[in-house]
């Protein structure tokens, strides 16, 4: 175990944008974070996605990066958060899907999810075609075939490091295109 020093002396390194000093915080963090993640989401999709976002932010907003406690408490505070926030998410996407159910009836209900299923994937389909063809095509393996990152890296013969850093672009990228998705969807069934 690291000293709090040790920890301090990472952070100060990463805020100089210094990406070994980040690779050795991920490195040192991510196992024991993901297993808490996995433990309360129940999910290994979700838990991945969550500390994705948290270490993308942390090296994004690194100059700005602010640690009053230690790294580890900071970390799994961040994560504390962004699990209760993915929860209250998922929470509310069961209530609108219950109130949805509940509102149509279920021939015309199957016939909708038909039509909406095909046209996500065809704007999902669109939307990863912007994307720089390495970085679409460890998206891909991500989210299409499921693979993990380490499976990516093995397979694209990089590092999981780089396989984060792709999938990160992509989802950066992509956000906003699907949130224009789920605004049409929204408008399709009301």
């Amino acid at each position: 175990m690291k000293l709090v020093t040790d920890d301090h002396n990472l952070i100060n390194r990463i805020r100089s944008d210094d990406s070994a000093a980040f690779e050795e915080l991920f490195k040192s963090y991510w196992e024991p974070l993901f297993a808490a993640a996995l433990y309360r989401l129940k999910s290994r999709d979700l838990a991945q996605d969550v500390l994705q976002e948290l270490f993308v932010e942390v090296w994004e907003k690194r100059r700005s990066l602010e640690i009053h406690t230690n790294v580890k408490g900071y970390l799994n505070q961040a994560l504390k958060n962004r699990i209760i926030n993915k929860i209250k998410s998922e929470a509310v996407r069961d209530k609108y899907e219950k109130m949805i159910l509940d509102h149509y009836d279920v021939n015309n209900l199957a016939t909708d999810y038909r039509v909406s299923e095909h046209f996500i994937n065809n704007e999902i389909r669109k939307a990863t075609e912007i994307l720089p063809v390495r970085c679409r095509e460890v998206f891909e393996l991500s989210r299409v075939e499921q693979l993990s990152h380490k499976e990516i890296g093995v397979k694209l013969n990089i590092s999981p490091k780089t396989v984060e850093n792709h999938i990160g672009k992509a989802l950066k990228i992509l956000r906003p295109k699907l949130k224009q998705i789920i605004s049409a969807l929204l408008l399709f069934w009301m």
